[in-house]
């Protein structure tokens, strides 16, 4: 018997016995379904709200905003419920950014899988007077019972620790408190009343929640939960008073008088890799900057990506920077650790430095692997970490790590002028990993104020930079170049935002993929090309993005008395390759031939033997 798998490196089993017989029966089973389109609450509900929908929304949710009322639903079962929401605002303005809580803080366990608080586009209710309010007002509840209420909402700006909420809740018969830590409540500021509690809307990536329990309705069957601007009193002597707050954009009302959902944040499933990436010797990896995909693909403002580079490429449809993820800096920072070390703004690397080693750089390092970053508006004699006319160091991320900015010959060993890297192209010399830095003008980020002019400049230069690597001998010979985005347009959406993908080795032309990836799965597929563990933050969690390079393919076996048979496709041409074979499917491997094709297919022919096992292609860079 011979079997295929679906792998990237395609395995084949060899049997010497016959095709095993397997017959099923099968059975067809009625099912007879009475819905309404209404139902009252015989059992407890548990009801979300996600004013803006996003990645992260589930189904089963309402989203309900500013002037908009209507019944909730049970989220277990998506029964619609007799109870109704009802939100009103004056002077909350709709604006462009909501952030995420850190993964485990009180709103990741409560919300995280089911209502995405960032939302894309306008998911901000903010408020800038001291007349704004934003009122979620809940009908049709039964007096005699307890509910329960958990809601918040997330700017997500580190910056912004003066921007505080007051939320309160309005015509109950009675409630209890039960905030999250880092709210502000009456037991702190006797100038609070049980009813509120003051929370930094304006940061509040911490997840703090405003949380009420053993709630009982007015004997109308209502309550309401109001968001304003607080100005007042803090703990240990500070005042709140910060011109903007941001109203509730994501609750829960459940009827129970305790909260009985989530208490530890939803697991993380552990990302994938397909094994095939390989084959690649030299990589390019070029960052542009705030563009969403719509503002590329198809634009008159990208003649060059879209008729030279788009047909020859396999691009993404579905990349996004990581969720709530804003401004430039943390992005960086994640292409080469899959995290943002909780940093949420574009300080300098003397601020923002970190000492950790677990980074893709200090692994290509270890394993001997070479790498270069080169920048343009860098003199190369000093540790570029200043922003220096069009030059920006929050695009040069290998600078926010001490071994890097902290030692002038390892930085600038590593850290050079972007002309360097076209006579590195020329003579031979260059690093296997190479970051390319356009400037401010050059990535598609200024003019800020207009975004075509800025996308226009942005094609003009890969127009004039990318044949330098696309003719090169380099890149003929396993290169890749990736053009991507460090996040979405105006620092404000999480995307789709662009990745193209150019290779000898990815599929096309012009191959598009639909399935979704951020900057974690592009972490993890580096870290797959160069065979560099362990994987890095997020990318434990990603996926690879294998489905856009070619599969080497054993497509086909021919069992002879005397000899086994094998072809293999989409090989690299004059690239050594080899046929390795293992009693088991997870290995050990042991190389049975080495090959170098003259083409992008190979036919070898091994001694039966004892042959019965599994078998690959691997492809050296």
């Amino acid at each position: 018997m011979v079997r295929q798998t679906t792998k990237s490196m395609l395995y084949f089993s060899i049997h010497r016995h016959g095709l095993p017989f397997a017959s099923f029966g099968c059975r067809l089973l009625l099912v007879l379904t009475l819905a309404t389109s209404l139902i009252s609450q015989a059992a407890p509900f548990a009801a979300f709200n996600d004013h803006i929908p996003g990645l992260g929304t589930s189904s089963n949710v309402t989203t309900f905003g500013p002037s908009q009322s209507g019944s909730l639903k049970d989220w277990a079962s998506g029964a619609i419920l007799t109870v109704q929401v009802s939100v009103t605002t004056s002077a909350a303005v709709a604006n462009t950014i909501q952030g995420h809580p850190f993964y485990g803080s009180p709103a990741s366990v409560v919300f995280d899988g089911i209502v995405d608080l960032a939302g894309y586009p306008f998911p901000a209710l903010e408020m800038s007077s001291a007349a704004s309010f934003v009122t979620y007002t809940f009908t049709g509840l039964d007096p005699a019972k307890e509910y329960n209420f958990q809601g918040t909402a997330i700017r997500g700006n580190i910056n912004y620790g003066n921007r505080w909420t007051l939320f309160e809740i309005t015509n109950a018969a009675s409630f209890n408190s039960r905030h999250s830590p880092g709210a502000v409540t009456s037991a702190q500021i006797g100038s609070l009343t049980s009813a509120q509690v003051a929370i930094n809307t304006g940061n509040n990536a911490q997840g703090v929640l405003a949380w009420w329990e053993h709630i009982r309705p007015n004997a109308n069957g209502t309550f309401g939960v109001i968001s304003r601007r607080y100005s007042g009193s803090l703990p240990g002597g500070a005042t709140a008073n910060g011109t903007v707050a941001y109203g509730l954009t994501g609750f829960r009302l459940e009827e129970g008088p305790v909260y009985s959902g989530r208490t530890n944040p939803p697991p993380q499933n552990l990302g994938h890799s397909d094994g095939g990436i390989n084959g690649i010797s030299t990589v390019w990896i070029v960052v542009m900057e705030n563009s969403d995909w719509t503002t590329i693909k198809g634009s008159t403002n990208c003649p060059y990506i879209n008729n030279v580079l788009l047909p020859q490429s396999a691009y993404c449809e579905r990349y996004y920077n990581p969720p709530g993820l804003h401004p430039s800096l943390p992005n960086y920072l994640w292409m080469l650790t899959g995290t943002n070390f909780n940093i949420q703004d574009d300080a300098l690397p003397s601020v923002n430095h970190q000492s950790t080693t677990n980074t893709l750089f200090h692994q290509l390092e270890a394993a001997g692997i070479s790498w270069q970053c080169y920048a343009e508006g860098i003199p190369g004699n000093t540790c570029p970490d200043l922003i220096a006319g069009d030059y920006a160091p929050r695009h040069v991320p290998f600078l926010y790590f001490d071994s890097v900015r902290t030692n002038l010959t390892n930085c600038t060993g590593h850290i050079r002028p972007y002309p360097e890297m076209v006579t590195a192209l020329a003579n031979g010399t260059l690093a296997r990993f190479n970051f390319l830095v356009p400037n401010r003008t050059n990535d598609m980020h200024d003019p800020v104020t207009d975004r075509p002019a800025a996308i226009r400049q942005g094609d003009a230069w890969l127009a004039a930079e990318m044949p330098r690597i696309l003719n090169s001998a380099a890149y003929e010979a396993g290169g890749l170049v990736v053009i991507a985005f460090d996040e979405g347009e105006g620092s404000t959406g999480d995307g789709p935002i662009g990745a193209i993908l150019l290779s000898p080795r990815v599929k096309g032309p012009g191959y598009a993929s639909t399935n979704f990836y951020d900057h974690s799965s592009l972490l993890r597929t580096l870290q797959d090309i160069y065979n560099v563990r362990p994987y890095l933050g997020a990318s434990v969690y990603a996926n690879d993005m294998s489905d856009l390079f070619k599969t080497i393919t054993i497509s086909r076996v021919t069992s002879g008395p005397v000899n086994l048979t094998l072809t293999t496709t989409n090989l690299l041409p004059l690239h050594t390759n080899y046929l390795l074979f293992s009693t088991s499917p997870g290995g050990p491997w042991q190389p049975m031939r080495t090959n170098v094709t003259s083409g992008t297919g190979q036919t070898v022919s091994i001694e039966r033997g004892n042959t019965a096992g599994f078998y690959q292609v691997r492809e050296l860079p």
